[in-house]
Order: C-alpha cells, then sequence, then structure tokens
C-alpha cells in the first residue's frame, strides 16, 4: 500500500508541475487600471533670479485619479509558450487591435500672500478628461517587420475658481501615430514612430526592446524609448525601463525616465514596478513612481502617484 500511494503521489505532482509549463493559446485580453496622484509645491516670488519672502509666497496642491479601460483583440492569436508571460505579445509575434477609455479626475487649490501689502488670493480648479483611443499592430512573422498605427481622441474640461471668479474651458484634440519595426533575432525590436495632433506640433521616437537569460530559470527585459519635438528642438524625453523575471509568471523592476522641457527645465521620475500572474490567464500589477522636476530659484515642487491593476486573457 505504501508503495501504491508513493505512485500516485509522484504521479500527481508530475501532473501539479506540468501544467505549469503548459502553453495557452489565447484570443482576448481585457485590463482595468486605477491610479492615484498628488503633488505639492511651494514657491517665492523672485527679482532676477532671487527669491524675495517680501514680494509674496504661495502654495499649490492637487490630486487626481486616473481610471484606464483597455480591451485588445489578437487576431493572428497569442501564445505565452516561450518565456515570461507578461511578455508573450511580444515572443509570440502577435498582432493585435486594441481599444482603450481612459478618465482624469483632478482638483486642486493654490494659495498666494503678499505679505500684507494686499489681501491673500485663494482659489481652487477642477479638470476632467477623457480619452479614446485606438491602436494597431500587425506582424508579418515570416519577414520580422511589424505595423504601428494609433488613433485617439483627448476631451478635457478645465474649471477654476479665484477669489469668488469663476473661469472655465473645454479643449479636444485628436492625436495619431504611425511607425515600423522590425525583430532582430527571437526576443529583439527596434521600430520608429512619427505622432502628431490635429491642434500642432509633433514627435519623432525611437524603441528598443530586447527579453534574454540570466539563468536556467531567471530572464531580463529591457525597453528603451528616445523621444524628439519636431516643433521645438530643446523638448524630448528618454525612459530606461529595467525588468527581472524570476519565473515566467513573475515580473519586477524599475523604469527612470527624463523629460526635457523648454528653458533648459528637465521633469525625471522613477518607478517601481511588479506584476504577478496569480493564474495563467489573470495577472495583477502595481506601480509607484515619485517625480523630481527642476525647481527654479524659490520654488520646491513635490509628486508622486501609484497605480493598481488587473488584466485577464481569454
Amino acid at each position: 500500500m505504501g508503495t501504491e500511494f508513493r505512485d500516485v503521489s509522484l504521479s500527481l505532482l508530475g501532473c501539479i508541475f506540468a501544467t505549469g509549463v503548459v502553453a495557452e493559446e489565447y484570443d482576448y485580453e481585457v485590463s482595468l487600471d486605477y491610479g492615484r496622484s498628488s503633488s505639492d509645491t511651494t514657491f517665492v516670488t523672485t527679482v532676477n533670479g532671487v527669491p524675495d519672502p517680501l514680494l509674496g509666497t504661495g502654495t499649490t496642491a492637487s490630486d487626481t485619479d486616473d481610471i484606464d479601460l483597455a480591451g485588445t483583440w489578437y487576431y493572428a492569436g497569442l501564445s505565452d509558450a516561450e518565456g515570461p508571460k507578461s511578455r508573450a505579445a511580444f515572443l509570440s509575434r502577435a498582432s493585435a487591435f486594441s481599444l482603450s477609455y481612459g478618465r482624469r479626475d483632478g482638483s486642486g487649490s493654490f494659495v498666494f500672500s503678499s505679505n500684507g501689502v494686499a489681501p491673500p488670493t485663494s482659489g481652487s480648479n477642477s479638470i476632467l478628461s477623457h480619452s479614446f483611443s485606438a491602436n494597431l499592430r500587425h506582424v508579418w512573422r515570416d519577414s520580422s517587420w511589424y505595423l504601428l498605427a494609433g488613433l485617439s481622441q483627448l476631451d478635457t474640461e478645465f474649471e477654476s475658481v479665484s477669489n469668488g471668479i469663476a473661469s472655465s474651458f473645454d479643449r479636444d484634440n485628436t492625436l495619431y501615430s504611425f511607425g515600423v519595426g522590425k525583430y532582430l533575432g527571437k526576443a529583439t525590436t527596434v521600430d520608429l514612430n512619427v505622432a502628431g495632433a490635429d491642434s500642432g506640433g509633433g514627435a519623432v521616437a525611437a524603441s528598443l526592446q530586447h527579453v534574454g537569460s540570466i539563468s536556467q530559470h531567471w530572464q531580463y527585459g529591457v525597453n528603451l524609448v528616445l523621444q524628439r519635438s519636431t516643433s521645438h528642438s530643446d523638448e524630448g524625453s528618454y525612459a530606461l525601463r529595467g525588468t527581472l523575471f524570476p519565473s515566467n509568471d513573475v515580473e519586477f523592476g524599475i523604469k527612470v525616465s527624463r523629460q526635457e522641457l523648454r528653458g533648459g527645465l528637465s521633469d525625471d521620475s522613477i518607478e517601481a514596478f511588479a506584476g504577478w500572474f496569480v493564474r495563467d490567464h489573470i495577472e495583477l500589477t502595481a506601480r509607484y513612481r515619485q517625480d523630481s522636476p527642476d525647481d527654479v530659484p524659490g520654488r520646491d515642487s513635490d509628486s508622486s502617484g501609484f497605480v493598481l491593476g488587473a488584466a485577464f486573457r481569454f
């Protein structure tokens, strides 16, 4: 009886571990993300670049809630047979069409005091935006080339009240992008993307993505994006994302980015993230970001935010 029990136990264990490596095929993915961010700024009026508190001081504060819902159709199929499951679309060279909706709801307040020379100025503001987007990534698996295309609509409503006087405005923007890319080997891509808006302006971006192995079980991923404005030569950004995969179900890493602004200023940010496939078709994700904008003399800013999400494949 002991031998039979041992044989059955070994068979069950074999089945359990075997299910962890069986490849799954999917056609669709739905994801939902919720994020919250906040920022605080204090400033002192400056004269010729020198802060002078006697001329006035002020503070601003804001909080923003974001909800993003996305659906993707892998019209040629998606397989997680190779490598990390979060990189399944990349590694299986899946073609996809995605639709997404985003809602941003923010509110803020400000106070400015001229130290008794004039009554303090205070107020509040709110911003509500809705975005709709469609994106296409079509891969020719035999030639290793792929096509990128995107179209999005952003509607923004802004309201403010200052010392009892209210003002508001609405703004609608249509954004579009087009790009081409190529697989260089099994798990490396490079692409070039051009984006623009009906309100004017645009950008050109180049990106690199790669997944490799560190050991028999650990893998790593690298994403690099370089972007440059076509309207203002001194505006651009870069982002570098490094990921570790201790197993095909888990990932964690860090993303660093910098946005170069007009006037020689920049905005740096660092983000920590993690993801876990609690089931073969269900992934939970979390991100935390800390921003460090360049502060001009007399100004001190702090900004941070987090995002929690879940994705389902079927």
